[in-house]
């Protein structure tokens, strides 16, 4: 009964890490070390601890075997990330599963706590599934499959709970005459039916009636394989409108820009769908149908929306991914030690709150919202709070929408030049930021950089990293983004080219920081900032608001239009007392000339029309029929693999003396015998007894008997002769039968004695 207790209870648990896969709302992915910690540390854990617990090993080589998987997957995951939540997971899996099943039948009520605590975790996702409506509706089959799949392992495992708990032993087997036992099994009989009379018609009920929640839907984009639709169309004249019954309502007018109509190019080359300029400032806004969104076909003289940023923080620093190891050719490389760096892909079933604790003075916590045609999360430097990405493919592209929160820096120039150089402790916890190795001409570019602009004069931190900055002065800014970090090509942006984009001065001013002593890193992601959104944003974020009912709520003034042209690189230098600050070296250099900013190019939104009529949704079977054809290989695997490790471990123990060898030998000959077909012996039954059944076993059972119960003389010789004995059984066992030995090698049924 325990055995099937465990079984019920892992296949529960697996349950639980795969329901995610499936889930149309937790649209981003398992991260690596998720993978290796969840569908492999915990269930290995847990085999461990039932599996290979006492009397079967000593505590101490239980513990040892237990501790290995630990060790390992934290050293795999400690070259990438911090091993410690991998480490929890596996102590915790280890001895939890351990309490419950080796301590005794007086915590078995803990099963159902613990069933407790799994039944929320369903229902989180359940909750958290309700995303889109007509995907729900659409999608019944796949989530009644679902459903069911999940209700039938909560019903299996709430059965063998109950028979684990039921008053008396409850037994497979025939329990002969004995009236007690007869009535004990009479009386969990009737409880399980009752339990299953009520549990499965409310199964069903629940299945059939709860709207649909959990079948990924993928829109279909080009069905007929036909052209792309005719160029993207002006909508300037409706955003106009749509600005103007805003004023007519009553809303506040857009105040964002400040001075920056001017800064960002007016006489640029706007235009209108021909590029011949329109009466909105020289700003063209087009719009183009959301099937043809992501098709091809974009002309090189537009910027397309990416996402919508709501805050009342400006600037967003919305960041993406954290470069910090250098490489002496490569440049700055993405850290996969970095956390912050999973969260923006990693599977979220309920909202993530950080759990580092921030000693930096003068940081605020600014919400952010964000609506998106991408799926990774991005949010600025410190994030605090993140939820999970909800799906919604009516609003497609914007399909993706999350809120977080993040604690940001708002310390002002004066008050950085405040902070002081690192202390002995901050720099050995900041020495991987302050790593530089670099060829000799490299290295001697930089230098001859900083000694011609930068000097010796600069003591403080902040004044090195203000020295930087002003270094650029003369260098010229060209808006876009080239992702080519090489050390080379910096050593020549600053030797040769002094013309680049926010890569150039971000990676230059990171490696010059860590030649200064200064702690850096380059971040990626997207800016977004009133210096960046021109009258046709505007009048872009206007349409959108229009299409997307959850962008009503908030005011103009609190939102972004983030395109193509704001995809951005900045570095972050560290100052003791202050943590991680943002700087923007491209506000020092010269400004795009006229006509050379991305962000004058014509603006191209979605025309999206959210249809009402339910949508179409097909479950993917052949993902979850791949899924369970790779789980049941690799159970098998599994199988065969304990069968014969216990076989192994079994002989090397009865090559020893005395009676630890007696009883390996003895398991071994049972496991081998059961392989081959022979019945299982009942815990109950002797040896003895067993080898009356089986007279060919008969020699063996009477000297395992005699070196197990009485103390012999010669160790060696006893050992000696059961070990013939053994062998002679063996024979016995297929003489006269060869197809025995050949399904011996492959029948699990030896498992029964593991």
């Amino acid at each position: 009964m325990t055995t099937l207790l465990f079984l019920s209870r892992m296949a529960v648990y697996l349950i639980a890490i795969l329901v995610p896969v499936f889930h149309p709302a937790v649209v981003v992915g398992y991260v690596q070390t998720s993978l290796l910690v969840w569908f492999v540390l915990v269930p290995v854990e847990m085999v461990i601890a039932y599996v290979l617990s006492p009397p079967r090993l000593s505590f101490r080589l239980w513990f040892l075997c237990a501790a290995v998987p630990i060790a390992v997957v934290a050293t795999v995951i400690g070259m990438d990330a911090n091993p410690m939540p991998a480490i929890a997971a596996g102590v915790l899996a280890f001895s939890l599963t351990a309490l419950l099943f080796r301590v005794g039948p007086r915590l078995r009520p803990l099963f159902i706590v613990e069933q407790v605590v799994l039944g929320a975790l369903y229902f989180r996702l359940l909750t958290f599934s309700r995303a889109s409506e007509e995907v729900a509706h659409a999608a019944a089959s796949a989530t009644q499959f679902i459903f069911l799949l999940i209700g039938a392992a909560f019903l299996l495992h709430g059965i063998v709970i109950m028979l684990a708990l039921s008053r008396g032993s409850y037994r497979l087997r025939n329990t002969g005459d004995d009236p007690s036992a007869v009535g004990d099994r009479r009386r969990t009989l009737r409880e399980v039916g009752v339990f299953l009379f009520v549990a499965i018609p409310v199964l069903l009920l629940a299945a059939f009636a709860l709207p649909p929640d959990f079948v990924e839907h993928n829109p279909v984009i080009n069905l007929l394989g036909r052209e792309a639709s005719p160029p993207p169309e002006s909508i300037d004249e409706w955003a106009e409108s749509l600005l103007n019954d805003g004023a007519l309502r009553g809303e506040a007018p857009y105040d964002r820009f400040g001075d920056s109509r001017g800064d960002t190019g007016a006489d640029a080359a706007g235009g209108d769908e021909n590029g011949e300029g329109d009466e909105n400032g020289d700003y063209a806004l087009l719009g183009v149908d959301p099937s043809d969104w992501g098709q091809g076909g974009e002309s090189q003289d537009e910027q397309r929306a990416v996402m919508v940023v709501v805050s009342s923080l400006d600037p967003v620093y919305a960041a993406e991914g954290y470069y910090e190891r250098f490489d002496t050719d490569h440049g700055f490389t993405f850290a996969d030690v970095q956390p912050l760096n999973d969260l923006v892909r990693i599977r979220l079933a309920g909202t993530w709150r950080s759990g580092t604790l921030l000693m930096d003075s003068l940081r605020r916590e600014f919400d952010v919202g964000v609506y998106s045609t991408i799926p990774d999360r991005v949010l600025p430097y410190a994030p605090h709070r993140a939820e999970p990405t909800v799906y919604q493919p009516r609003y497609y592209p914007f399909s993706y929408s999350y809120q977080g929160s993040s604690r940001v820096s708002i310390a002002q120039r004066h008050q950085l030049t405040r902070a002081r150089g690192l202390s002995d402790r901050e720099r050995e916890e900041l020495a991987e930021y302050l790593e530089l190795t670099l060829h000799p001409d490299h290295e001697a570019a930089f230098r001859a950089h900083l000694e011609q602009h930068v000097g010796e004069q600069h003591q403080q931190p902040h004044d090195r990293i203000l020295a930087i900055m002003e270094s650029f002065r003369g260098f010229q800014y060209e808006v876009g983004y080239d992702d080519t970090f090489a050390t080379g090509h910096m050593a020549r942006f600053v030797s040769e080219v002094q013309s680049g984009d926010c890569v150039e001065f971000a990676n230059t001013a990171a490696i010059l920081g860590r030649m200064l002593g200064v702690p850096s890193r380059v971040v990626t992601g997207y800016l977004a900032t009133s210096s960046l959104q021109n009258p046709a944003h505007l009048r872009g974020l206007a349409v959108l608001r229009e299409s997307l009912p959850s962008l009503r709520e908030y005011p103009l003034n609190d939102m972004f239009l983030v395109t193509t042209s704001h995809r951005h690189a900045w570095p972050q230098f560290y100052l003791s007392g202050y943590g991680w600050v943002d700087f923007e070296p491209t506000s020092y250099a010269i400004p795009p000339p006229p006509g050379g900013d991305p962000n004058e190019m014509r603006v191209v939104i979605p025309m999206i029309s959210p249809r009402e009529e339910p949508v179409t949704a097909a479950f993917p079977w052949a993902r979850v029929g791949s899924i369970l054809l790779w789980l049941a290989i690799t159970t098998v695997a599994a199988l065969y693999l304990l069968r014969y490790g216990a076989q192994i471990w079994l002989w090397i123990r009865a090559r020893g003396t005395g009676r630890g060898a007696a009883v390996a030998r003895y398991r071994l000959l049972l496991m081998r015998l059961a392989a081959r077909g022979y019945d299982l012996k009942p815990a109950s039954m002797t040896a003895i007894e067993y080898g009356e059944d089986h007279p060919e076993l008969a020699p063996f059972a009477s000297v395992y008997t005699r070196l197990r119960y009485t103390p012999p003389r010669a160790d060696r010789a006893a050992i000696d002769e059961l070990e013939q004995e053994y062998r002679a059984a063996l024979r016995a066992a297929v003489a006269g039968r060869p197809l025995r030995r050949l399904a011996g090698a492959f029948s699990l049924r030896g498992l029964h004695y593991v």
